[in-house]
Parts: structure tokens; C-alpha cells; sequence
């Protein structure tokens, strides 16, 4: 047969019921919103999703990558036995020592370098924005990385049969059985140790096992377990014979695993025999009612067999093109209170397609002349357990990793719907934004690899590892005609990695923002925060030509800051009401949020007639707590900027989080102020983003201020 006639027979054994679990998997990710895109759909339709780095981690039943090399090394199986069948012993063995000295490279090529041996670290799952991500990808899944491993295995059996024949040939054959009756269990002995010790762990330990530093222990245990065809199986073998029927299930457990583990009741909290029962129960349904007979079709109509990977490309697609279920279907898309005021989801959405990668969340925009630029942050959130090391000691190693990115984008601004938009009118504006990949440090890296924050739990021997891929809340503004964003993150890894203690999340900026990507935009700390506390919630303003951030609200501290992150206190002032709520409650959290407005006009705000800025606070009854009561608050227009006013308790939508339990919470990040229509921008829980939209004066009634200057709803707290 020819080599194509090959691998479509050696298929049989892997793509019906892998086509097959990709319906269900489809399904569900629709349900989800989390559909991929349809060029990896297509691609993964015909077992091509791990030659494209950008592709593989974002395919259905990602776990199933490995299919896709087989195909690969199916194709070259006849040339390379071809070249591989007239090595003599000493070739073969030679060739091995290459193979099995080859995945060191991914440990010494960094150490020559003089880069850290750790250097995939700054990857997080489903990230494709630098040339790091893309090449820990390519070394995680690409199958040119895999086919040293794939031609060892015919070395190996090149090696049993070579080993076979000087067998038979000596003239004692029986001194061959006794090294054979030890491969196996000392292969597994050595696997054991090197799992099991923390000294002998491999550098790189996280991609060199995978890439198979471990192989001759691994050849060991199979060369011992196969045996020389001429000799009696080992004692091992024997043993392992006796759970061959396994072998019609563990297929069909490899491929439904993690859709079993989707259906799971609580998705994160398994009990582990109870899941494996669960598994391997599905897996024997799907190999009885399904396996079988797909596979007996695939092998009886080699023709009809061609056209399955364009069946399934497109019904997959076909799939992913029906309209999305309603997102956030608990909260309504607007809520009118009155003729002037409103609550309404704002119409962005992710360029990218989907919500695989997270909802969209904390919006903020700016108008400038006929068109709104938008920012808002794509969050997702996932939790994951494994056996590791701290401080030389085994432990149990949580890492909460936080996908984390910015996105951005712009589109016209219909100033009479702007206009409209309090009193019910249709959204002014709608835009799709596109992944801030262009963001980096000022050492021109990707924006993307972050220091980590460790917590370690004596008590029950846990490290847990606060993991965030990319840079959070972003408020957009426009200073000296350009376009800015100021954003919190936590610090970028330097070549040093992060001084202890400084783990903790910065404030910074870049200016010049290019919208659309035409150039790299670069980040910069603003230095006048601390570098081993949190900084985050300052509230950008412009005065005059000037820069300046409300670093917190209690005291009112103003900063003076520049673009290139230099900055330096200015102004310090108290607002007697909010210093008196603050001693009443030690533990009350005061801090800002959004931007701040400069506003000048008397008559629609009745309440404070004279020019001043408009700005939003909130609090929280501890560090800890989750849930925030938001407020407007207004400062003067002139230096030191003292609060004048605090409103009530604005109105926001709460919502419940979707990826832990939590109290339902909304975020105020944004505020814009245009032709008396005010627009402050929020998200819902971690997954909706939503504006409270009314009229000037309407948002003045808010401050009715009792005879203190603290609006009475404040007082009452």
C-alpha cells in the first residue's frame, strides 16, 4: 500500500471517535460562548491544529493535540523505516544516545545563552502575542518537536530485533532473558525516584520532561515490557497482560476525559475516585455504543471516509456561526429609571470572536470630536492544583491565574443619539475592540510576562501563586492632544526577575496611544507610588497644560505626573465629613475610580454653581470584602483641589461572578462628559459592561447636600 493508503488505515484507530467527541465539545463551548475560531475549527477538522502555534491552545479538546503529530509521523513512517532498516547494532545504539541527548538542548541552549532555564514561565495559556509564546507553543505541541520521540520508537524495535538475532545466535541464550526480566521494573524504579525526589528533578523540569529528557527510562520500561520475540515474555509483561482488555477503553477515556470533567456537578471541586468512576464509565458507553461502530464504518468505505473532515469542518462551523445565547441573560440590556436617567450594557465587543478568552468588563471611552475611543479589560479566570516544590519541600502548588488583557478601539460618535441617549434613546455608538498587543515595557518587550505573587500556606503545606497574564483597568483620556491610558498592572519580569516584596500591583502609563496599532506604545511607571505596596484606583485629570492623578481620595493627595512616569506630589487637602466616617469606621476603604471631568456649568448644576471637576470614589467596609458602594464626588477647579461635595449612592447594577462564588458586585472605570449627557462606565460582576447614562442635572440631584456638605445617604452609612 502507499503511504497515503497507510495513514488512512492507521486513522481507523484515532479520528472517528475523536471526530466524533468533537460534537458534543462544540456544543457545550457554544453554550459557553467559548467557540474557537473557524480557521482552527477547520484546521482541527482535519488533524492539523498543532502545526500553528496560534492555533493549538485555542482548539476543542485541546488535549487531543497529539493526534494531529501521529498524522505527521504516519507520513514519514516507510521513508524512515527505509533509511533505519540496514543499521547494524552499534549504529542503532549510537542514534539513540543522539535522540535521548536532544530534548537537553531546551536547558542548555538558554544556559549558553546565559538566559534564565526558566524562560517559558512568561507564557500563560492561550497567549499568542510575542515570539515567547509563540515559541513555548511550538516546543509544547509542534510535532517536529515530538519526532525524536516517535523515531526512537523504531530505533527501539530496530534495536529488539537486532538484540534478537545475537540472541539466537549465542550459544547461551539464556543470559539474555535475565536483563530483560529487569528493564522494566528498573526503567519504572528510576521514573519513581525522579518523580518522587526533589533532587533529582530535571531542570526545566516543565518542558524538558515533556519534550522527553526522560526517554531512556522510558525506552527501558518498553524494551523491557515487549521482550525478545524469540524469548518468553518477562514476568512484568505477564503481569501487565492480564489488563489488555483495557485497551478498548483507555482510547475513549483519553479523548471524553475533560468533556466528563465540563459535566462535572462542581467543576473544580472533583473527588477524585468518584470522577474516575464517572470517567471511565463514560469512556465505556462511547467505546460500545459509538467506537465500534464508527470505526467499522471508517474502515468499510475508504472513499466516503475523505469527505468526513469537510462533514465536520462544516457542521463545527456551522456550529459557531448560529446567533450566541444571551450573555449575562440575569441582567437586563437597559433599565429606564426616568426620562433623564438610564442603565444600559455598552455595545463593544472582542475583534477576536468569542468569549473563549474571557468577557469584556470595565469599560472606559473618551470622546474626541465626532469619535469615541474605548478601552476595556478581557478577564477570565482559572484555578488549577499539581504537586510541586517550595523551598525544597513538596507541597500542593494553586495557581490562580488571571487572563488578563486590555483591548481597545474606536468608532463614530452619533452626537444627537449621545445627546438622546438618557432618555432611552438608541447607543450612540458601537465598536469592536482589538487585543492591546502592542503594549511594552521600556525594555520593549510584550506586555505579557508578569511577576508572580506567592502565598504560602504552612498550615496545610500550599503555596498559592496569584498568576496575571497582562495588564488590567485601563482609563482612557486624552492630554496635549493625544491619546492616553493610564492602567495598573503588576510589574513586568526584568532580567533579574522581581525584587522580593515587589510582587504588588503599580500604576503606569503610555501615551501617544496608537488606537489602531501602527506603532508600539510604551508603558511607564508612575514613580511617585510605593513599589511594595498596591497602587492602583488613581484618577487621571487635566488642568491647564498639566498631568496630575488623585492618588486617593482620603486625604484628597494630587500628584503632578508627566508621560514618561516621573511624578511628584502636589497637593494634600482633607474633606472634613469623609475624615469623620473614616474614624468612625478604622477599617472603611475609600478609594478612587475612573476618570475626572472638568465641568463649567452653572446652570445645569444647581447644587455647586461655579466651574469644578467631577470625579467617582467608592468604598468597601474592608480590604478584604468584595462588594463596593459607589459615589460621584465633585473637587475644586483650581490648585489644592480640595472635594467640595460627595453625592449619594449611585445606583449600579450588580452581578454575581461567574468563575468563583461571590457576592454580586459592580466596578465603576470610566467616566465622560459630553453636551450635558454623563456616562459613567462600569462593570457588572466580572462580565458585563454597562453604563448608568443621564443628564447633568439630573446627576445633580444626586448631591443634596445636608447643611455638613455630605449628601445625607453618606452620613447614614
Amino acid at each position: 500500500e502507499g503511504i497515503l493508503e497507510y495513514v488512512m488505515r492507521r486513522s481507523v484507530s484515532i479520528y472517528p471517535l475523536y471526530a466524533f467527541s468533537l460534537l458534543p465539545a462544540v456544543v457545550m463551548a457554544k453554550f459557553a460562548d467559548k467557540v474557537p475560531s473557524i480557521s482552527v475549527l477547520v484546521a482541527q477538522s482535519f488533524l492539523v491544529q498543532a502545526w500553528c502555534p496560534s492555533w493549538t491552545e485555542h482548539a476543542l479538546q485541546s488535549h487531543c493535540w497529539f493526534l494531529s503529530a501521529m498524522v505527521v509521523y504516519w507520513l514519514l513512517f516507510k521513508p524512515l523505516a527505509r533509511c533505519l532498516q540496514n543499521l547494524t547494532l552499534l549504529t542503532t545504539v549510537f542514534c539513540m544516545l543522539c535522540l535521548f541527548f536532544l530534548p537537553w538542548l531546551v536547558v542548555l541552549v538558554p544556559a549558553l545563552a546565559d538566559q534564565p532555564v526558566l524562560w517559558y514561565k512568561g507564557h500563560s495559556w492561550g497567549e499568542t502575542g510575542s515570539w515567547l509564546d509563540l515559541a513555548v507553543v511550538f516546543l509544547k505541541f509542534h510535532p517536529a518537536c515530538y519526532l525524536h520521540v516517535f523515531v526512537l520508537g523504531m530505533l527501539l524495535a530496530k534495536l529488539r530485533l537486532l538484540l534478537d538475532a545475537k540472541a539466537k545466535a549465542s550459544a547461551h541464550p539464556g543470559t539474555f532473558c535475565l536483563p530483560m526480566e529487569f528493564l522494566a521494573p528498573l526503567g519504572y524504579l528510576g521514573l519513581g525516584l525522579v518523580f518522587s525526589l526533589p533532587s533529582l528533578k530535571p531542570l526545566a523540569y516543565k518542558l524538558s520532561a515533556r519534550l522527553s529528557v526522560l526517554l531512556p527510562l522510558q525506552a527501558a520500561v518498553l524494551l523491557g515490557l515487549a521482550g525478545l520475540p524469540s524469548m518468553p515474555i518477562s514476568r512484568v509483561a505477564d503481569l501487565a497482560s492480564r489488563f489488555n482488555f483495557l485497551e478498548n477503553y483507555s482510547y475513549a477515556v483519553y479523548v471524553f476525559q475533560f468533556i466528563c470533567y465540563s459535566l462535572w456537578p462542581a467543576t473544580g471541586e472533583v473527588i477524585l475516585p468518584l470522577f474516575l468512576v464517572f470517567c471511565v464509565s463514560i469512556a465505556v458507553i462511547m467505546a460500545i455504543l459509538v467506537q465500534k461502530h464508527v470505526q467499522n464504518w471508517w474502515g468499510k468505505h475508504p472513499r466516503a471516509r475523505i469527505g468526513v473532515p469537510f462533514v465536520l469542518s462544516a457542521l463545527l462551523v456551522g456550529v459557531a456561526l448560529l446567533p450566541n445565547f444571551e450573555q449575562n441573560p440575569d441582567l437586563p440590556a437597559s433599565v429606564q429609571y426616568d426620562a433623564r436617567f438610564m442603565d444600559v450594557r455598552v455595545q463593544i465587543a472582542d475583534v477576536e470572536g468569542s468569549s473563549e478568552m474571557g468577557r469584556l468588563m470595565n469599560p472606559s471611552f473618551a470622546v474626541q470630536n465626532d469619535q469615541v475611543v474605548i478601552v476595556a479589560r478581557r478577564h477570565l479566570m482559572d484555578e488549577s492544583r499539581h504537586n510541586g516544590w517550595y523551598n525544597g519541600s513538596a507541597a500542593v502548588v494553586v495557581d490562580q491565574t488571571w487572563h488578563s488583557q486590555i483591548l481597545m478601539g474606536s468608532a463614530p460618535l452619533d452626537m444627537e443619539a449621545w445627546n438622546r441617549w438618557p432618555a432611552g434613546g438608541a447607543a450612540p455608538f458601537s465598536a469592536e475592540l482589538t487585543p492591546w498587543y502592542w503594549l511594552v515595557n521600556e525594555d520593549r518587550h510584550h506586555w505579557s510576562h508578569l511577576c508572580v505573587q506567592e502565598t504560602y500556606d504552612e498550615t496545610n503545606n500550599t503555596l498559592l501563586r496569584h498568576v496575571v497574564t497582562g495588564p488590567e483597568d485601563a482609563k482612557i483620556f486624552t492630554y496635549q492632544g493625544n491619546t492616553t491610558v493610564a492602567f495598573s498592572s503588576l510589574p513586568p519580569l526584568g532580567e533579574e526577575g522581581c525584587a522580593a516584596g515587589e510582587q504588588v500591583t503599580q500604576m503606569y502609563i503610555a501615551s501617544d496611544v496608537h488606537i489602531e496599532g501602527t506603532a508600539d506604545d510604551v508603558g511607564h511607571r508612575l514613580e511617585c507610588g510605593e513599589t511594595d505596596i498596591p497602587e492602583k484606583n488613581w484618577i487621571p485629570f487635566v488642568h491647564g497644560d498639566e498631568l496630575h492623578f488623585i492618588y486617593q481620595p482620603v486625604p484628597h493627595d494630587v500628584v503632578m505626573a508627566h508621560p514618561d512616569g516621573s511624578c511628584k506630589q502636589a497637593y494634600s487637602t482633607n474633606f472634613a465629613p469623609l475624615l469623620r466616617l473614616k474614624r468612625t469606621y478604622p477599617k472603611l476603604v475609600i478609594r478612587g475610580s475612573g476618570q475626572a471631568i472638568f465641568i463649567s456649568d452653572t446652570e445645569a448644576t444647581p447644587s455647586l454653581p461655579k466651574p469644578h471637576y467631577l470625579a467617582m470614589m467608592h468604598m468597601k467596609e474592608n480590604e478584604k470584602s468584595e462588594t463596593y458602594a459607589h459615589f460621584a464626588y465633585r473637587f475644586s477647579a483650581n490648585p489644592p483641589f480640595n472635594i467640595l461635595q460627595v453625592s449619594s449612592q449611585l445606583p449600579l447594577l450588580t452581578a454575581a461572578p461567574m468563575e468563583k462564588a461571590g457576592a454580586a458586585f459592580a466596578f465603576v472605570s470610566g467616566l465622560s462628559v459630553v453636551n450635558r449627557t454623563v456616562a459613567i462606565s462600569y462593570g457588572a460582576g466580572d462580565r458585563d459592561s454597562r453604563a448608568l447614562v443621564m443628564t447633568l442635572d439630573r446627576l445633580d440631584e444626586f448631591f443634596d447636600m445636608n447643611a455638613s456638605g455630605i449628601s445625607a445617604s453618606l452620613s447614614s452609612i
